[in-house]
């Protein structure tokens, strides 16, 4: 199983509308080949927010990043813009499970 986790920060003020895109996607990504299951974790402390995506292959989450359903996803990113630069930062970690 391949896992991806994208480590984003969020400054507060766009944090309610930033929780709203994700209670409202599309799930999209629900119907790809080789998708297993999200979550997005919400921060108890600090403005990190962990979106974990869990893939039968790294292959399967590959054909998910070139897809049109994914560019069309990410194009809410514009939302998080203050005097013309993007607000949010992304950290993207790629795992491959050992054991469960």
């Amino acid at each position: 199983m391949f896992v991806m986790i994208n480590r984003m920060t969020v400054p507060e003020k766009f944090r309610g509308h930033f929780e709203d895109v994700f209670k409202d996607r599309r799930r999209a990504v629900d119907r790809r080949k080789g998708f297993i299951r999200a979550e997005i974790l919400k921060p108890v402390d600090g403005d990190a927010y962990l979106v974990v995506t869990h893939w039968e292959t790294k292959k399967d989450f590959d054909g998910w990043v070139g897809s049109p359903e994914y560019h069309e996803g990410h194009r809410r990113v514009k939302d998080f813009k203050e005097d013309g630069k993007l607000v949010l930062t992304s950290k993207v970690e790629m795992y491959e499970v050992l054991t469960t």
